[in-house]
């Protein structure tokens, strides 16, 4: 997706995940004119379970529609999601809906994007802005190194967990932060559960606070999560072996094998929603639901984001107070998201 060459937008977003595309998706079809850079060639590879629950299904059908058929993986549509605290011991774990869409989010985040009619920079990285009156200028550099210089009147740091957006309004933010490092593999072989669910396994004997295991297409996919500094090859060497003690995995090959960090905002409350003129969303303000859920999370607090643009245009008002204000619903909500998940949760092993 080729953007033309202009260089003044009402908003520039930087990242094109979820959140960046419902903030892009209502301010177009207000009218403004956005443009998403993108620091990777779309569609680009995102570790992540790749499913839409509960929530997330009502504000997709809500801001973008059904999503196409390409997007699914199969199974497209998971019954649920199991929960194994102890050995072999299973249980349901309630969700509103009856099915889980199972997506590659590569194809899913490309599809959000082109349904938000903004114009979509591939390959360009923000590197920097400054702030003024009534503008910010963003520093992009684009596939050949060279700098592209926008002028926006905002700018929305879509830009996920690590976000250089957050870095440059306050460099020692992450010094408050605790960071956790995830491993995901995909792999050929068999496992006695059924293909139709998602799974999360908490045993006490793990060193990995969550290990997790679905399919998607042909992949056997799963992964563990463990504190950063702690060992992710003896982390998955153990939970490979839990899950073949107990559910008799047999993997033939491993055909991937990709990780991430990821922050604990949510789990603390540290939520940073901007400064100024710029607001952030999604994970880059802190916005993640109990297990890693980040989907739903990213839609609303994008699609938010564009609202306080919105009022504060509308108002003259500055547009930080008025974004504060309308998270604070979802702020609560990702509290209470992690305080359910009680001894199981990563919360409790910080």
């Amino acid at each position: 997706m080729a953007a033309n060459n202009r260089t003044t937008y009402d908003v520039l977003i930087a990242g094109a995940g979820p959140a960046g595309a419902a903030a892009a998706k209502k301010l177009v079809d207000i009218g403004y004119r956005v443009a998403i850079a993108e620091k990777r060639q779309l569609p680009r590879y995102k570790i992540c379970s790749g499913l839409v629950i509960d929530r997330a299904q009502d504000l997709l059908n809500e801001y973008f529609g059904d999503p196409p058929e390409e997007v699914f993986c199969a199974p497209a549509l998971l019954k649920g999601v199991r929960i194994c605290p102890k050995g072999d011991i299973i249980s349901d774990f309630p969700l509103g809906k009856p099915y889980i869409y199972n997506v590659w989010r590569s194809s899913f985040d490309r599809w959000l994007v082109q349904q938000s009619g903004a114009d979509v920079l591939e390959e360009h990285k923000l590197i920097g802005f400054r702030q003024a009156e009534s503008a910010v200028y963003a520093d992009i550099e684009d596939p050949d190194k060279e700098l592209l210089h926008i002028k926006a009147s905002y700018l929305i740091g879509a830009d996920g967990g690590s976000s250089l957006a957050r870095n440059r309004l306050d460099s020692t933010f992450n010094k408050q932060v605790h960071w956790n490092t995830f491993v995901q593999l995909y792999c050929t072989g068999d496992i006695e559960l059924d293909p139709e669910f998602y799974y999360m396994f908490f045993d006490p004997s793990l060193q990995a606070f969550y290990t997790w295991l679905h399919y998607k297409d042909d992949y056997l996919v799963y992964g563990v999560g463990t504190r950063i500094g702690e060992s992710l090859s003896s982390c998955v060497d153990e939970s490979t072996k839990y899950l073949e003690k107990y559910f008799d995995l047999k993997v033939d090959s491993v055909n991937r094998k990709t990780g991430c960090i990821v922050s604990d905002m949510a789990v603390s409350g540290n939520f940073m929603p901007g400064g100024g003129r710029v607001l952030l969303a999604g994970e880059a303000a802190g916005f993640m639901n109990v297990f890693g859920e980040g989907i739903s999370s990213a839609l609303a607090t994008g699609h938010l984001a564009a609202s306080a643009i919105c009022e504060a245009d509308a108002s003259g008002d500055p547009v930080l107070p008025i974004y504060e204000e309308l998270l604070e619903p979802e702020k609560r909500m990702t509290v209470q998201s992690w305080g359910i998940a009680g001894d199981l949760s990563i919360a409790k092993k910080q």
